[in-house]
């Protein structure tokens, strides 16, 4: 069995920065959680699946990296393609919401009875998806993020199934959603109070980690910022791999924060180590 897997979705990736054109690349949050947790040492499976505009490259790169690609199936539906536009101060992503990205998110719900690691890691998903995750899961530990469509759209569902989770690791913009009216200290300590270790990201300011009532702040690794795509996602990874090693909670946060600033270094997957041939979609399908 291996140490964690990944259950979420892959995407094509459309990235733009202030200062440059849009570049097509692999993405999802499932890819960069894969990545993180690789890159902390764990041995990985992704359960994802994709359409036929998936270039076969992509999936050779990842195992390439030392990640189980077997459950990574291809279904006639087009895969997700995301929008992430990057400036001073900005990070928007247009995708949310469109009929397109609703469309391929339904069609590629990944399958729970693939979910055969000792830690389980639910990306961001639909919380009936999350539900057939955990209940696949039995007694093992559950990390999962969210996303600002499922808070905005699915919050009560959320929380119901909260207490069942291990690590829930939403962004401040997903708790404010959750628990609006409330700062995001207040929105951290009241997810908490549900049942599992919140852990909440902050972006350049780090995570702020709450066990009980116990809120600790982990400060970000200094570091140059290329591109924050997907580093959210590679400390969720990173955290489960700790989780895998017998870390608690609080600790394996902690060593995730290596991994959150080796994503930020270069475009894309790149910093955590991906290579595909070129920043623009391969022709090879």
């Amino acid at each position: 069995m291996n140490d964690v897997t990944i259950l979420g979705y892959l995407s094509i990736d459309s990235l733009s920065h202030h200062d440059g054109a849009a570049v097509q690349q692999p993405g999802g949050a499932a890819l960069y959680a894969a990545l993180g947790a690789r890159r902390a040492g764990a041995t990985i499976a992704i359960v994802a699946s994709v359409g036929p505009d998936w270039p076969k490259g992509w999936t050779r790169a990842l195992s390439g990296c030392g990640i189980m690609t077997h459950r990574v199936t291809r279904r006639a539906d087009p895969t997700r393609r995301t929008q992430i536009l990057h400036g001073p101060g900005l990070r928007q992503s247009p995708h949310f919401g469109r009929e397109d990205w609703l469309a391929a998110t339904r069609a590629h719900q990944p399958d729970p009875s693939g979910a055969d690691g000792r830690v389980l890691v639910a990306t961001p998903m639909p919380v009936s998806a999350l539900a057939g995750i955990l209940d696949a899961a039995g007694d093992r530990a559950v990390v999962a993020d969210t996303s600002e469509w499922v808070a905005a759209n699915q919050a009560a569902d959320l929380h119901a199934l909260l207490s069942r989770l291990t690590v829930f690791a939403p962004s401040c913009e997903e708790t404010r959603l959750l628990c609006p009216g409330l700062d995001d200290d207040q929105a951290a300590l009241a997810l908490a109070a549900l049942g599992p270790c919140l852990v909440q990201k902050r972006g350049a300011q780090g995570l702020v980690v709450v066990q009980g009532t116990v809120l600790n702040r982990l400060p970000a690794h200094p570091t140059q910022v290329v591109d924050p795509t997907g580093a959210g996602d590679a400390v969720v990874g990173a955290i489960a791999a700790g989780l895998a090693r017998g870390l608690t909670p609080f600790a394996a946060a902690q060593a995730a924060m290596a991994i959150g600033a080796m994503a930020v270094s270069g475009l894309g997957p790149s910093g955590l180590g991906l290579r595909v041939p070129d920043q623009t979609l391969p022709e090879e399908i």
